[in-house]
């Protein structure tokens, strides 16, 4: 009921606005581009690191179906998973808080029509466009160093947005359930 009610006030236009203006971030300048870029290097140098110089060490590994595959591709899809979260919990926590404290981007939106329920989903919105970048990039990364089939790799771009969806409401649980302790 209470959801029903929120989803008639949003207005699609305003929650593009907010979509809009940080695209118009984006565009501003090389200061949003450096974060941007410094985001897809952080899961790639780490699969260089781990998938190919560990995995100089550790050698084949091998599945449960009998097939044997190098380190660097039984590695490749957890930093693919870690490349999307990390993407959109970058743009969700730092660059959020930010915007709130110090740049008051949101009192200035919210002296416009915008309402915060809008704010709020058009900065999910553009957590969801940044981490897509993010995945698409490292999947290409994937699909050129010959870790993943490139119809896979397409196939795999979707799957990513259930992962930053799923850890968003695993997060939720373990606030709502008291931080993950349980009672004894």
């Amino acid at each position: 009921m209470v959801t029903l009610m929120v989803a008639r006030q949003v207005s699609v236009g305003r929650v593009g606005a907010v979509v809009g203006r940080n695209v118009g971030a984006l565009r501003s300048g090389a200061s949003y581009w450096l974060v941007l870029v410094s985001g897809f290097f952080e899961p790639l140098l780490y699969l260089l690191s781990i998938g190919v110089g560990v995995g100089a060490l550790v050698g084949r590994i091998p599945l449960g179906d009998g097939r044997v595959v190098s380190y660097a591709v039984f590695v490749a899809p957890a930093m693919l998973a870690a490349s999307a979260m990390n993407g959109a919990l970058a743009e969700t926590t730092f660059n959020f808080f930010f915007k709130m404290k110090y740049a008051k981007t949101f009192e200035a939106i919210l002296a416009t029509p915008v309402r915060p329920i809008e704010v709020a989903l058009g900065e999910l919105t553009w957590a969801m466009v940044r981490s897509s970048f993010y995945t698409a990039a490292f999947l290409l990364v994937m699909a050129v160093m010959g870790l993943a089939e490139p119809w896979w790799a397409l196939a795999a771009l979707p799957a990513t947005m259930l992962v930053w969806r799923s850890g968003r409401r695993g997060w939720r649980c373990r606030r709502s359930c008291g931080g993950g302790r349980t009672s004894t």
